[in-house]
């Protein structure tokens, strides 16, 4: 099917979600940080990527990575996804797929830990879907 690259410092979820993507068929990728992101991820030569935003040297490494992404022509059709529990870390505020701009969240979804297998799945596939052309 796609080749799924996920970017998260908890080796529990992403060994969670390679066993959801791999058992549906897709291949996976991982790395733990967000450190020389973007020659991993030509490396790898993703279909999409998976990205936490909290990471432990800093909570907002992930809108960091979605920004340099955004702005690398070489990556930046990959569609991104957002995955975090960053909802539930800082109660003040939350964010939701409203909230996807080119400046502050340049990503193409956003979802909540925990996901719901067919949530993740029903996202996936949503993000693979070739773009209708008018």
């Amino acid at each position: 099917m796609a080749k799924i690259f996920i970017i998260d410092d908890d080796q529990d979820i992403t060994d969670s979600l390679t066993m959801i993507l791999e058992g549906n068929g897709h291949a996976v990728e991982s790395k733990a940080d967000t450190d020389n992101l973007v020659s991993a991820i030509m490396d790898a030569g993703p279909d999409v990527i998976i990205l936490d935003i909290m990471f432990p040297e800093d909570p907002q490494a992930g809108f960091k990575a979605a920004r340099v992404l955004h702005k690398d022509e070489r990556v930046r059709a990959i569609p991104v996804l957002f995955l975090s529990a960053v909802n539930q870390s800082i109660p003040t505020f939350s964010f939701s797929d409203s909230d996807i701009s080119d400046d502050f969240m340049p990503v193409e979804a956003f979802i909540e830990k925990p996901v719901e297998p067919k949530i993740l799945l029903a996202k996936i596939d949503a993000l693979l879907a070739p773009k209708n052309v008018h």
